[in-house]
């Protein structure tokens, strides 16, 4: 990048790891949090719960985990990306419960699963869905059992006993987090690729993985990236603030970006040069973006080079001109189609991976090209 105002985000080992933005311990044995841990709801549909984590049980016990009623054979879910640990698995005798050991450290166990067979109550089915056992890698939402009342539970209906544990084994207090989880309509089949289930069979979807193993996505919520969904200006800052490394200096730019978490990335692109904003002392940091301002983000954060030509029929001569031909020059878009940019159209978050993707590309190109002896 010209002028060393900032550096370019070339690579970054990646993991698809929860992320504990205020983590600083394991979380207490008590109903409040300041975190909440990033999780997929373990049934589909959601039944309705209460917090019974705590309650009094037999011989001085006490309840450590939520009791999900839901009827028999409703489905199980992984909450997490993990490996199946210890399982209850004997059909007929001791079944069924298991437990799954996030790829982050956190674990979680899924009691009273089903152990009868259809319209029976006699202890002889299997409460297990097909291929899980001791050792199988599983992904978060993925099919890994059904709800019955296996073990202690034949007094008590059927239901899912669900339990939280942290790395070092402490028990967690699991209601807040389900609170939290994200719900799905049905199991996923456990088969996408990278950190998110919603990117499969898109045309943007390597360069969403890329974009995530770079650290500039995190998606939109946990294992959900939302590609369909328009790029707000605040997320759009986000977005290049990351790519590029940027950090916000001691100037608040803007007057009405203070309730957006996208705060500090858009003041470090006007720190930087890259935005005035939408108007006098506005950001806008709420309203879609749209494919011509986007390409004077690119062409600004970018350092893109003016080219000349008309590559697109539909280009309005207005001052995001120049940038939509830089964007074409620079080979980062060729539109939207039968020769056209379709300026006014708003960016999806997919059409958004692609073009940082290919800005980043020919950035990577272009240092090297300057490093390389002639």
């Amino acid at each position: 990048m010209t002028g060393g105002r900032y550096s370019l985000r070339m690579s970054r080992p990646f993991a698809f790891v929860v992320v504990m933005t205020l983590f600083v311990g394991i979380m207490p044995v008590s109903a409040s949090a300041e975190w909440t841990y990033e999780m997929i709801f373990p049934l589909v549909p959601d039944p309705g719960y209460w917090d019974n984590f705590g309650d009094p049980r037999s011989n001085g016990r006490t309840h450590e985990g939520i009791d999900i009623m839901s009827p028999k054979m409703t489905p199980i879910l992984a909450v997490a990306d993990g490996t199946v640990g210890w399982m209850q698995n004997e059909q007929g005798g001791n079944c069924c419960a298991m437990e799954l050991q996030h790829d982050d450290g956190y674990e979680s166990w899924y009691i009273h699963m089903n152990n009868d067979t259809l319209g029976t109550d006699n202890g002889l089915g299997w409460g297990f869905a097909e291929g899980i056992e001791q050792g199988v890698h599983v992904r978060a939402g993925q099919l890994i059992g059904y709800v019955g009342d296996s073990g202690n539970a034949e007094s008590s209906g059927s239901h899912l006993h669900f339990e939280l544990h942290g790395p070092d084994g402490d028990l967690i207090h699991p209601y807040p987090h389900l609170d939290a989880a994200l719900r799905l309509g049905a199991p996923l089949d456990g088969n996408y690729s990278g950190p998110f289930w919603d990117d499969d069979n898109n045309l943007h979807e390597a360069n969403i993985i890329r974009l995530a193993e770079l650290g500039i996505t995190t998606g939109c919520e946990f294992a959900k990236y939302c590609p369909d969904e328009s790029v707000t200006r605040g997320q759009m800052a986000t977005f290049i603030a990351r790519a590029l490394e940027l950090t916000p200096g001691e100037v608040d730019w803007f007057d009405d970006d203070d309730s957006t978490s996208h705060e500090g990335s858009i003041n470090a692109l006007a720190d930087a040069g890259i935005t005035t904003g939408c108007g006098p002392g506005a950001y806008c940091p709420y309203d879609f973006i749209t494919r011509e301002h986007m390409a004077t983000f690119i062409a600004k954060a970018f350092d893109l080079p003016r080219s000349d030509g008309n590559p697109f029929g539909d280009i309005i001569e207005n001052q995001h001109a120049w940038a939509i031909r830089a964007m074409a020059g620079a080979g980062i878009t060729s539109g939207c189609g039968k020769g056209n940019y379709c300026p006014d159209l708003a960016v999806s978050r997919a059409q958004m991976a692609s073009f940082l993707i290919r800005a980043i590309d020919w950035m990577a190109e272009k240092d090297l090209q300057a490093l390389t002896p002639r």
